[in-house]
């Protein structure tokens, strides 16, 4: 179950992407994943409830043109593999996902670069392929989910998925409503918004749900120790109300991170994309030169 009908591919996107292409891979199954060949490429995770095109919208071609990327669709997101009716989000499937796409494409090693929900499936993928990462480039995500408000967020959203797998809003209007409120504060959102909409109407509320409730599980603090000696870094959002900043900078301290904050809330990809690429590039150059200097 990928959602809605793909009413996205009808709107032209507001900036430029590296090319689209459908990927086969070795189960038989293919996905289409945007990329750009380069030296040392870059794996784009997204976010919950979004695609790759909406989260990376103003990185992807930098990083394209600096690096080469790959950057594809979660599972039950937007153009991303679809999930049965019975099956559920699984973070660790996402990230055996990308390193099937990496196989696909004949790319051995990878600088992973996790925003939010990519965050957990970036450390999925970090613990389960190590020997494909390069380094490590963290944003506005934690290795666990557990404020006061994800506890809360917790009993709401496991009330809300049976009405969620029946309906064809409930659960869809939560990401909705968040960049409604994003678009009334920023001219660039307002301006992204036919497109926006349509690429988030993708995504199917049970799944939506059921993605939420995968990170509100996930905590990969027991984990920490096995990344020890990976480059990475970490791009806290000083402003986040979505991830604490306290949780992000708890991430970083357990995996010898080097920190770059910025003065941002969560929506910094889209109401203030200058920030938020520049940001992502140092972080970028920051991971190959701890590389280098090992």
């Amino acid at each position: 179950m990928t959602g809605l009908p793909r009413s996205g591919d009808a709107i032209a996107a507001p900036v430029a992407f590296p090319p689209r292409r459908d990927v086969e891979l070795a189960d038989g199954s293919s996905v289409a994943v945007r990329y750009a060949s380069g030296a040392n490429p870059v794996l784009l995770l997204h976010g919950w409830a979004l695609t790759a095109d909406v989260n990376f919208c103003y990185l992807m071609q930098p990083v394209a043109d600096g690096y080469g990327v790959v950057a594809m669709d979660m599972r039950g997101h937007g153009r991303g593999l679809a999930l049965g009716a019975r099956e559920r989000f699984d973070i660790a499937q996402c990230a055996d996902d990308a390193a099937a796409v990496l196989d696909a494409l004949g790319i051995d090693q990878v600088v992973v670069c996790g925003y939010s929900l990519g965050g957990p499936v970036g450390l999925e993928f970090a613990r389960r392929h190590r020997d494909r990462v390069r380094g490590l480039v963290f944003e506005a995500t934690a290795m666990a989910f557990d404020s006061a408000e994800d506890k809360i967020g917790r009993v709401f959203f496991r009330g809300l998925r049976p009405f969620a797998d029946r309906s064809g809003g409930i659960g869809r209007s939560v990401p909705l409503s968040y960049f409604r409120k994003a678009r009334v504060k920023s001219d660039e959102v307002a301006r992204l918004w036919p497109w926006l909409r349509a690429e988030l109407g993708q995504c199917h509320p049970r799944v939506i749900v059921d993605v939420i409730l995968a990170e509100y599980a996930f905590d990969f603090r027991p984990h920490a120790a096995e990344l020890a000696g990976l480059p990475t870094v970490a791009v806290v959002t000083t402003r986040d109300g979505a991830v604490p900043p306290k949780d992000q900078r708890a991430l970083a301290a357990l995996l010898d991170a080097t920190v770059i904050e910025i003065d941002a809330a969560h929506d910094v990809f889209l109401v203030d994309p200058v920030t938020y690429v520049a940001a992502t590039l140092s972080g970028i150059e920051e991971v190959h030169r701890k590389r280098g200097a090992r």
